[in-house]
C-alpha cells in the first residue's frame, strides 16, 4: 500500500499534462460535472446536541433570510435558497464558493417535535432548533 495514494479522479486536476496522454483509463476534464476549479455550492453545517433537542447551523454568507426557505417533508428537513437573477454579475477570476442556489436536507430523528421547530438568522449563520418531544409516562393500573 502506498501511503500517498488516493482516488485517481480526485488527483486528476493536479496531474501534469503529459500524464493525460499516458493514462487513458482516467479521462481528465471531459467527464460531465468535472471542472478544473472546484466550487463549493453546499454550505457547511454544524449539528449540536443540546438537552432540549438539536441545533443545526448553516454558514450562508451573503444571503438574506428572505432568500432562504425551510420546509419539512416526510421526516426530512429541507433547507434551500434561490439564486438572485442579476444580469450584470461581475466576472470572476477565481470562484471557490457559491451559496446563492443550494439545497440541503437532514433526516430528523423519531423523537423530534416537528410542530415547534424554530429558526434564527444572524450574520450569515442560520440556526434551526429542533426540539425533542416531551416524554410521556403512561401509568398502568394493575387489576
Amino acid at each position: 500500500m502506498r501511503p500517498y495514494s488516493c482516488n485517481p479522479m480526485v488527483r486528476t486536476q493536479f496531474a501534469p499534462s503529459s500524464r493525460r496522454f499516458s493514462n487513458p483509463g482516467f479521462p481528465q476534464t471531459n467527464r460531465p460535472g468535472f471542472t478544473n476549479q472546484l466550487v463549493s455550492t453546499r454550505p457547511s453545517a454544524n449539528i449540536l446536541r443540546k438537552e432540549s433537542g438539536f441545533d443545526i447551523q448553516l454558514a450562508i454568507p451573503g444571503l438574506t433570510k428572505d432568500q432562504v426557505k425551510i420546509e419539512f417533508h416526510e421526516n426530512q428537513l429541507i433547507i434551500s435558497a434561490t439564486p438572485n437573477e442579476q444580469d450584470n454579475q461581475p466576472k470572476m477570476i477565481r470562484k471557490e464558493f457559491n451559496y446563492e442556489g443550494f439545497k440541503r436536507s437532514f433526516r430528523l430523528h423519531k423523537n423530534a417535535d416537528t410542530n415547534t421547530i424554530s429558526a434564527s438568522f444572524h450574520q450569515g449563520l442560520l440556526t434551526i432548533h429542533v426540539p425533542d418531544m416531551e416524554k410521556t409516562i403512561t401509568k398502568i393500573n394493575i387489576q
